[in-house]
């Protein structure tokens, strides 16, 4: 008989490459889905611009992700919260898919959007554990190496959802679409199920990561469940306590959290009208599909370059050039926003259909811009993520992370959600100019900001 392997042989780890990238695909997808597929989706069905911007609402969920993050980091495991959450979204995405299929003739939206909301708390539950898995799998060297590889793969299945997926709804339909993307999320849940390794918290590898495990130990001889129970509780409340009271109260915190709400408010409010302008320059769904595409690789691209270079020379050096390079992008939306001037005095003219579509700039324009901007925008994207890492306390991954991507998602929240509103109000150049000018507190605090790893007490 064939002699059997070793007993203590061990399986193989798959490199921390491939399962960064495709846990940062599988929250990147979600995102895509609220925040890109569903906006492009009913900019198809024709709602008006600030319905569109609506969809910036979803930002909510990731917004109040805080106040349960801690207990993510308390229970379970965040290798068991990713897949369950990747499940259940994969069931939640397939009701989408049946929705949208009833409202491309029109109706109510009422349910669907009840529907993307708990996507929502589900991605925002995901994200939680993701970010906290990637904290306690790697060292922060790595971290900040793989940080390219993050953002890359978060951006590739951008390019999927706003690409790949919107093309396939307005070319074919949106149950297809949004089908495909459930099944995407069911896939990535059975994949990771079968790969991913144990953190070392998970493991007993950190010191003190006991704390962390909810498998409960023999009770001492004489104790009482209930004394047990009450002992689980207080520490529970004493972890969140101490979670938020760490953070708010390291150096410098007050422009530490102001920088990381003003980092990228304009490519919030560049992303949140972006598709409606591109709507009023006559570029179809499918065309921006096309064009959303060669934005993203370029996003890509950009998260690569920019973690590539911190690794290389550190954040304290690139992160200045890199938010400089993100301010001068934003202003060429209203190269774009200014061509919208000439459309709507032709048409109040009474201009053919054919004249007025020679007065609509090219779509190598629009994509040309939109590129350079995703470009710089994925550097910056990256960057941000980095700072904020090092602002996380080792007791507190997850809870910290979580934190400080949530103010950044309430800036998003509170810009995108009436975005289409003042759109409406005031117009695309006003708009556009508005969003070209809050670049500029971020950048006022680059010099007063901590940029190296947190060194808060425990």
């Amino acid at each position: 008989m064939p002699a059997e392997p070793p007993a203590s042989a061990a399986p193989r780890t798959p490199t921390p490459a491939l399962w960064t990238g495709s846990t940062y695909f599988a929250e990147g997808l979600p995102w895509s889905i609220l925040h890109q597929i569903a906006a492009e989706f009913f900019t198809a069905i024709g709602l008006p611009a600030r319905q569109v911007g609506y969809t910036s609402a979803l930002h909510l969920t990731s917004t109040l992700k805080f106040v349960w993050s801690p207990l993510v980091d308390l229970f379970g495991t965040f290798r068991q919260w990713m897949i369950a959450t990747q499940a259940a979204m994969g069931v939640a995405v397939g009701l989408v898919a049946l929705l949208a299929q009833q409202l491309s003739g029109g109706g109510d939206t009422t349910f669907i959007w009840l529907v993307l909301v708990v996507i929502g708390v589900l991605s925002a539950t995901h994200d939680i554990a993701c970010d906290g898995y990637y904290m306690d799998a790697l060292g922060k060297d790595d971290q900040a190496r793989y940080s390219g590889i993050r953002v890359a793969a978060f951006r590739a299945a951008m390019l999927v959802g706003s690409s790949g997926l919107v093309y396939l709804g307005g070319r074919v339909s949106w149950l297809l679409a949004f089908g495909a993307a459930a099944a995407i999320l069911g896939g990535l849940a059975l994949f990771h199920r079968l790969i991913l390794p144990r953190g070392r918290t998970e493991t007993g590898a950190e010191d003190g990561s006991a704390e962390l495990q909810t498998s409960e130990k023999p009770a001492p001889e004489g104790s009482h469940e209930d004394s047990h129970e009450d002992s689980h509780e207080e520490k529970a409340v004493g972890h969140i306590v101490d979670a938020y009271l760490s953070f708010l109260t390291q150096r410098r915190a007050f422009y530490v959290l102001a920088f990381i709400i003003s980092f990228k408010l304009g490519d919030a409010l560049m992303f949140s009208m972006s598709k409606v302008l591109f709507r009023e320059l006559g570029v179809t769904t499918e065309v921006r599909g096309v064009i959303n595409g060669f934005g993203t690789v370029a996003g890509i691209a950009g998260a690569m370059l920019a973690g590539a270079w911190i690794g290389r020379v550190g954040l304290r050096r690139a992160l200045v050039p890199i938010a400089l390079a993100m301010a001068v992008s934003e202003p060429l939306y209203l190269l774009l926003a200014s061509d919208t001037i000439g459309l709507g005095i032709a048409a109040g003219a009474g201009v053919p259909s054919p004249l007025l579509n020679l007065l609509e700039p090219s779509h190598a324009a629009v994509a040309g811009i939109l590129i350079l901007e995703q470009l710089f925008g994925g550097m910056a994207t990256a960057a941000q993520m980095v700072f904020i890492m090092r602002r996380c306390h080792p007791d507190h991954k997850a809870a910290h992370f979580a934190f400080a991507t949530a103010l950044y998602a309430l800036a998003q929240t509170l810009t995108g959600t009436y975005s289409g509103l003042f759109y409406e109000l005031q117009g695309p150049m006003t708009f556009f100019g508005l969003a070209s000018l809050v670049c500029v507190p971020c950048l006022l605090l680059l010099p007063l900001v901590p940029i190296e790893a947190s060194s808060q007490a425990k």
